[in-house]
């Protein structure tokens, strides 16, 4: 820069900044005036340079120069300036440049950069920013080092400059100049507008702003191209590929955002379709050529309107519930993405299913008749016929088809086993599998049958062969009972057999039959017999008396009311008696007692005995009566009188207590006996048997008993002091049962079956008498035994002490019915049962001295009758008192412990034990045996009290000490609650016990607070945001204190500042918020959260993020905070329902009318039912018309024919975010002609002239066709068609074109007109003939007239 200024010595100063400072000495300018310098100069950084004369010189600064020179200056500070010339001087201001500054430019954006600088070196007061992009601009004054320009355009070059201006805020440095691309925007519109298997052309939109061409990457591919669109080849099929799209600005290195689409490339085509057949199943493979797919459809169908299809990733598939016997079609598409690829249809068939299992409806000898039932499924199945072959063994197979299911087999061999196959044929000509059965024909029945009886239970049957009987037949022989039912069935191959196992005296019949197989039989022949009867069963001898004996029988199990039966009686061989019953018993009367007879049965019907059945049996001898029996102690005499009729012995039985004693047998003449040695005290009882063969009469049973033992001597079993229970030894050789005792007192008997006896409510020390006998059953008696004795006095009651020392006890008691007679017996003694003295005293207490102290004592008092009977003892023990203990002290061990010790007490004893009370602190009672104790469980902080006493072992006590000491506090550990960014609350629980005040500690603040026993919680203020604090609290009782850990917290981070949404894509939001205030050197991120139907979190230390991989279309809400120390995080900052761009329609296309485009697409791949559809539509430079349609198709009205459109459809959600715009460029189809109109004027020239009326809209010209031959183009319908034949009719077509397509063609039927030269010519041949034909007429007439003749042609006048 040039500071011009006029001096009036005419010369030039040049004032230069260069690096090289040179000093002179400063000048006293106080004289000089101050105003103009009449000189020119020029000002630079650091240094002066100029021309003066030789008696001038220039100072600056205090740097005087006459040479031109002047360095050392300060750049951009503002100097005096003194001109003196021949001790003339002026003073003036000059200020030098400042130094260039260093610049930077960061943060650039499509819309702004952020420039920054370092403080030149020396002064500067401020600085001017300018930026071009290739214009003009103003600049703009900043004071800070720094500035964000923006409102820029994207992908623009900008030179920025940035000029340093000195302290006199005009005098400017030498300015930096960066230059830098401002970043393109991202492209629009980007998709996939062409797939194939190998490519996908991509086309997008200019994006906003400028941009010098575009980088196109896909996998890890990239390429530079300068259009808007770029097919990517080469690629395999059926892959997904990401394809990336970024604007790059003019210097090449600056890139936008980019612009992702994600597209299948389309799968290859299925081939080499195979399939194995099932009934119901098809089992699909085939062979993808190459590449990748996402999945395959395989689609099944037939004729009959089936179709299923099945999903799959695998080359194979199977198809299951499928109809047998059916042709199916079957197609399989391959899938990548959305797109797909279909395969050549093939047609397979399953095997048809076999018929139902065959069944032979009717049989005869010479054929038969079978049916099967159609196969599962197969009902209405097209084409089906049943193939059927059958063969008998070792004959020819034979074969036959049907279209029914049945069939009749004829002209066979009877009783010929034949095997038949069936299987079902369907298309394909695919068969089943066969199903198979075989069938005898019928054979003949036998003849010449006849039966025979054999045994009661048994029948011949005999017959002879069948006619054509053959080697494998076998017979089937049946017999039935009189009524008909089958009782017995067998199966035979010769021609007779026994029928066992029959009913006797029962009719039977049989029948056989020829059987050839099973199933396969002939008529049946019958034959008729009886069997003999069967003889009777378990006689018996039912009843037995002295004179008669009772038969009984069982019926046979084929009983028949005509059964009766024969009885006879023998008697040694002899037969005394016979007769005949119905029944099944007999009895016989009058027979002898004691005899033995012999008994027949014989059954019989219609004449005819069975065989005989036997029986045996004695009568009944009598009984004895008139016995008696006479006992002693050890012996029973038994005497009787004889029976009447016959008797072979007598038996003696003896039995006592229903056990048997003794069994005597005597001759039939005996009439007594004697037993001996028996029991005393027992009762027997007699019997007299009679026997006669297995039978016995017992006579009636005769009783006595033998008398009991005395009992042994009275002895005194116990005694007290109003009772005596009395024993005695039991009698000998007597059974305790059976006897008692009778036991006699002075005023009394009793009964008792005990050998003692309790003789109570008796006077104390008193005498009294007892005698006992024994009582033997049925009364009888022994000797008495007898005995005297006395009863005890009452013991002491109540004995206690009334006083201890430490060397006496006093002792005192009660007497129950004391008598003066009564004297007391008092021992001593010690622990080791030694006794230490003794006295008898009359009176009811006593005082024992000289005892050790703390020692056990047992006193004894016994109170003794006049006769010296004693009564119980009665021993109490006690202790004396121990001495008392000396030099208690207490020491504190810890929160919950003090230890006593002391000294042992007088006459110490090692049984001691010690008492420790403890109190104040806790209530405790210790008991121990040492000198020192540590009193445990204690409340922590507490002055506690313990008194000490000395316990004998019996627990008495000797003289209390007592003495008190605190407890340590507890430790409490506190908690930092309540959290603000600006204060921390810590509390705190109680402890256990007791403080007496709290000391808190807080750091890096160093605060210390004291506080009282009843606070828990004190609060801390005015603490910087998000910075970690540490508190520590200590507990004080007494003398003693306890401190806690350090627990360390935090205050809260302050939040962020409001979030703002920077760019949207389909699958990423970029966001960006202010920073947290307020949080300079403290340690913090933020956290992001983004919520759609699930929750994610990112993390980050920068104030924005671009959050990526999201959901197309998806609302999302976004909230961003503080996370600080310890994890805290502070208030949530919230955005709600941002919503990601949707994906583009696909597959838009267009088909146009006259005036109207019908417009169809396909929904986004990830479409939402919320998803409406922005259409919008223009002619080129029109306005722009737009509508929200929600389906997927809609039909635009009310356009121009013939005009261009541009459509735009755009995906929307529900709150109006669009996604990318798909566009499709179709025109109208052009309007016809009307009025179409045509001449062919008679001319030399054959022509059409064909006129219209201008059609509506846009053309471009008319199509004109003449019998099918295209004319030129025209641009008018009004036109004239030439090189036409005159007089010809022409189909004529006239088609409007324009940019779309051309109308509906407008039809006429022309014709030319006729060649002038031909229509003279015509003309005068006419006239000629007409003429000629006149004159002819006229000749006639009047020849006619000349001969007076009417004439032939009539000439009327012409109308």
């Amino acid at each position: 820069m040039k500071l011009s200024m006029r001096f009036s010595v005419p010369l030039w100063t040049l004032l230069v900044f260069s690096a090289f400072l040179k000093s002179s000495q400063a000048q006293n300018i106080s004289n000089c005036a101050t105003g103009t310098l009449n000189i020119t100069t020029t000002t630079t950084t650091a240094d002066v340079k100029f021309q003066l004369d030789s008696n001038c010189s220039l100072t600056v600064g205090g740097n005087m120069s006459e040479k031109g020179l002047i360095t050392g200056l300060t750049p951009g500070a503002v100097y005096h300036i003194v001109l003196n010339c021949s001790g003339s001087c002026n003073v003036s201001n000059i200020a030098t440049k400042p130094e260039t500054v260093s610049l930077t430019v960061t943060d650039i954006t499509t819309s702004s950069m952020f420039v920054s600088w370092t403080k030149p070196v020396g002064n500067s007061s401020f600085y001017k920013v300018q930026w071009t992009d290739g214009g003009t601009s103003a600049p703009v004054t900043v004071s800070d080092t720094f500035k964000i320009i923006t409102n820029l355009t994207a992908g623009v070059q900008y030179e920025i400059n940035v000029t340093a201006v000195a302290d006199d805020n005009h005098t400017e440095g030498q300015s930096a100049t960066v230059t830098n691309y401002t970043k393109p925007e991202v492209v629009t519109s980007l998709s996939a507008v062409n797939v194939t298997t190998s490519s996908i052309l991509v086309s997008w939109t200019k994006p906003v702003g400028n941009s010098f061409f575009y980088k196109v990457q896909w996998t890890n591919f990239s390429v530079n191209v300068n259009e808007t669109f770029y097919n990517i080849i080469n690629l395999t099929a059926g892959v997904q590929y990401e394809i990336n799209v970024t604007a790059v600005a003019g210097d090449g290195s600056t890139k936008g955002q980019s612009a992702t689409v994600t597209n299948y490339t389309r799968p290859e085509k299925p081939g080499n379709i195979s399939v194995t057949e099932g009934t119901n199943t098809l089992s699909i493979s085939w062979i993808l050529p190459r590449g990748n797919i996402s999945y395959y459809q395989v689609k099944i169908s037939n004729e009959n309107l089936f179709t299923n299809s099945s999903q799959t990733m695998a080359t194979t598939t199977s198809f299951t519930y499928l109809k047998p016997g059916r042709l199916y079609n079957i197609t399989v598409t391959a899938f990548a993405g959305n797109l797909w690829n279909t395969s050549d249809q093939v047609s397979f068939a399953t095997v048809p299913k076999p018929p139902g299992s065959i069944i032979f409806s009717s049989r005869s000898n010479s054929s038969l008749q079978l049916q099967w039932a159609t196969p599962d499924e197969m009902i209405g199945a097209p084409g089906i016929i049943y193939s059927i072959t059958y063969q008998a063994v070792g004959g020819l197979s034979q074969n036959t088809t049907s279209t029914q299911n049945n069939t009749l087999l004829s002209l066979l061999d009877s009783g010929t086993n034949y095997t038949v196959t069936v299987k079902t044929t369907g298309p394909g000509n695919l068969s089943s599998t066969i199903v198979q059965n075989s069938s005898f024909t019928l054979p003949n029945p036998v003849r010449n049958l006849i039966v025979s009886p054999e045994s009661t239970t048994s029948l011949n049957v005999n017959w002879s062969n069948p006619l054509g009987v053959k080697s494998y037949y076998i017979y089937l022989v049946d017999t039935y009972n009189d009524t008909g039912g089958l009782i017995y069935s067998t199966n035979i191959t010769n021609n007779s057999i026994s029928v066992l196992n029959l009913s006797p005296g029962t009719n039977y019949s049989v029948a056989v039959r020829t059987k050839a197989a099973e199933g396969s039989e002939s008529t049946v022949e019958k034959g008729f017999s009886y069997t003999m009867p069967k003889p009777v069963t378990n006689i018996t001898v039912e009843s037995v008396t002295t004179t008669s004996i009772k038969l009984t029988w069982s019926r046979q199990n084929d009983y028949k009311p005509s059964y009766s039966y024969l009885v006879i009686a023998r008697q040694s061989g002899s037969e005394i008696k016979n007769d005949s019953t119905k029944n099944e018993t007999y009895t016989f009367y009058n027979l002898t007692s004691g005899e033995l007879y012999t008994f027949s049965v014989f059954t019989v019907i219609a004449g005819v005995k069975s065989t005989e059945e036997n029986t045996q049996s004695y009568t009944m001898p009598e009984a004895v009566s008139n016995i008696t029996a006479v006992g002693t102690t050890t012996s029973l005499s038994v005497s009787w009188t004889l029976v009447t009729g016959k008797v072979s012995s007598y038996s003696v039985v003896l039995n006592s207590a229903g056990q048997l004693v003794n069994s005597t047998d005597v001759n039939n003449q005996t009439t007594n006996i004697v037993f001996v040695d028996l029991t005393p005290g027992v009762i027997y009882c007699v019997q007299l048997i009679t026997k006669s063969g297995p039978f016995q009469s017992n006579s009636s049973r005769v009783c006595d008993a033998t008398f009991p033992n005395p009992p042994g001597s009275i002895t005194v079993q116990s005694q007290t002091v109003n009772s005596i229970n009395f024993t005695w030894a039991l009698p000998q050789n007597m059974n305790h049962n059976q006897y008692n005792f009778s036991v006699t007192t002075t005023n009394n008997t009793f009964v008792t079956k005990d050998n003692w006896f309790l003789l109570g409510n008796l006077t104390s020390g008193s005498p009294f008498n007892i005698s006992v006998v024994t009582v033997g059953v049925m009364g009888y008696k022994s000797t008495s035994v007898t005995t005297v004795n006395y009863t005890r006095p009452f013991p002491v009651s109540n004995l206690t002490q009334t006083e201890i020392t430490t060397n006496a006890v006093t002792l005192v008691w009660a007497q129950q019915e004391s008598k003066l007679s009564y004297s007391y017996w008092v021992q001593v003694t010690n622990e080791s049962n030694v006794t230490v003295n003794e006295l008898n005293v009359n009176i009811t207490n006593a005082t024992i001295r000289n005892l050790r102290s703390g020692s056990n004592f047992n006193f004894t008092v016994t109170t003794l009758t006049a006769d010296g009977t004693q009564a119980d003892p009665v021993t109490v023990s006690y202790f004396t008192r121990p001495y008392g203990i000396t030099e208690l002290e207490a020491e504190t061990i810890n929160t919950t412990a003090i230890n006593l010790n002391w000294t042992k007490p007088a006459e110490y004893r090692a049984d001691y034990k010690y008492r420790v009370a403890t109190s104040g602190c806790a209530y405790k009672n210790n008991t121990l045996e040492q000198e020192t104790i540590q009193i445990s469980g204690l409340d922590p902080g507490t002055n506690c009290t313990f008194c000490v006493s000395v316990m004998a072992a019996n627990g008495i006590e000797g003289q209390t000490v007592c003495t008190s000491q605190y407890t340590k506090p507890e430790t409490v550990q506190p908690t930092i609650s309540g959290h603000s960014n600006s204060s921390i609350t810590v509390t705190w629980t109680k402890p256990k016990g007791n403080v007496e005040r709290y000391s808190l500690y807080l750091t890096p603040n160093t605060t210390i607070q004291s506080l009282n026993s009843l606070n828990t919680s004190y609060q801390f203020e005015n603490l910087p945001a998000g910075r970690a604090h540490s508190v520590m609290l200590t507990t004080i009782s007494g003398p003693f204190n306890a401190s806690s850990e350090l627990v360390t917290n935090a205050t809260l981070p302050n939040p962020p500042g409001t979030i703002e949404i920077l760019n949207k894509t389909t699958s990423s939001i970029e966001t960006r918020w202010t920073e947290a205030p307020l949080m300079t050197g403290a340690n913090f991120y933020y956290l992001l959260t983004y919520t759609s139907s699930q929750q994610s979190n990112n993390s980050t230390t920068n104030t924005r993020m671009n959050i990526s991989s999201l959901s197309s279309g998806t609302s999302y809400n976004i909230s961003v905070k503080t996370v600080g120390e310890l994890g805290f995080q502070s208030e949530t900052v919230y955005v709600y329902m941002v919503t990601t761009r949707p994906l583009a329609v696909q597959e838009l296309t267009a088909t146009p009318g006259e005036t109207y485009i019908t417009v169809n697409w396909t929904n986004p791949p990830d479409y939402k039912n919320s998803y409406k559809y922005f259409l919008s539509w223009n002619q080129t430079n029109s306005q722009m018309q737009n509508l929200i349609v929600t389906q997927t198709n809609y039909t635009i009205i009310n356009l121009e024919p013939g005009q261009c459109y541009s459509i735009y459809v755009t995906t929307e959600t529900s709150d109006e975010t669009q996604g990318a715009p798909v566009m499709i460029t179709k025109c109208t189809n052009a309007s016809p002609v009307t009025i179409l109109g045509c001449q062919g004027p008679n001319d030399n020239t054959a022509q059409i002239i064909l006129s219209c009326t201008t059609p509506h809209g846009q053309h471009t010209g008319f199509q004109m066709i003449v019998n099918g031959n295209n004319i030129s183009a025209t641009a008018s319908c009004n036109y004239t068609i030439s090189g036409l034949n005159h007089n010809t009719i022409y189909n004529v077509t006239v088609i409007t074109l324009s940019h779309g397509n051309p109308s509906i063609p407008v039809y006429r039927e022309c014709s030319t007109g006729i060649a002038i030269t031909t229509i003279a010519v015509a003309v005068s041949v006419a006239v000629f003939l007409i003429l000629f034909s006149v004159l002819i007429a006229f000749i006639i007439y009047w020849k006619r007239l000349a001969k007076k003749e009417s004439p032939d042609i009539q000439i009327e006048s012409l109308r």
